[in-house]
């Protein structure tokens, strides 16, 4: 329980031996309407109470690049020859400025990770949707109520991780405020995820 070192013994080799955790947000209605566009008109009614984890679950799927509307923010860092279980729940906040030229709903927060390898041939994997795809997924948070965001507005929040004691797998929650550029805020996000 104090890191790597206490496995393989301080000098070994651990790589990739950083990582860090990015969050960015997406625009993209029709991913949105495919997954809960079904549940919303069932002839006529709105059967999304029906299916109450419809919103919880974070979905690992590939984002496309056209979709991204923010900056990204790196909201967690770990030294991977060094980290511990421990390390592994946390809660971090983040703050990201949406760069949409025009008012477009805040559908999707999307999580990946950037692993880096130091050493005599430095390499770095990037799994971000803006970067070239590789065979890893983004990890994808559906916004229950998309919420309409301009070139100004930023979203200001704290995202936290706890291992599942139900399932194998983490949960995921977040908690932000959206302000736009007079600094009021026009919308508050709090929702949950789970992540197996």
């Amino acid at each position: 329980s104090s890191g790597i070192n206490a496995e393989y013994g301080p000098g070994g080799l651990v790589v990739p031996n950083r990582a860090s955790m990015f969050v960015s947000a997406l625009s993209d209605m029709d991913s949105y309407n495919k997954r809960f566009g079904l549940w919303k008109d069932v002839y006529g009614f709105d059967m999304t109470d029906v299916v109450p984890d419809l919103y919880k679950e974070a979905v690992v799927e590939t984002a496309e690049r056209k979709h991204v509307i923010s900056t990204a923010c790196g909201f967690r860092h770990l030294d991977l020859s060094v980290v511990k279980v421990a390390d592994l729940e946390f809660s971090s906040p983040f703050i990201i400025q949406f760069k949409n030229t025009e008012k477009k709903p805040l559908t999707t927060l999307t999580v990946y990770f950037t692993c880096f390898f130091d050493g005599e041939f430095d390499a770095v994997l990037d799994t971000s949707p803006e970067s070239p795809s590789t065979h890893w997924a983004q990890t994808l948070l559906y916004l229950k109520d998309p919420v309409s965001v301009g070139p100004d507005d930023v979203l200001e929040g704290v995202m936290t991780f706890k291992k599942s004691v139900v399932k194998r797998g983490y949960l995921i929650s977040i908690k932000g405020k959206i302000f736009n550029g007079s600094k009021d805020v026009v919308a508050e996000i709090k929702q949950e995820y789970c992540l197996h």
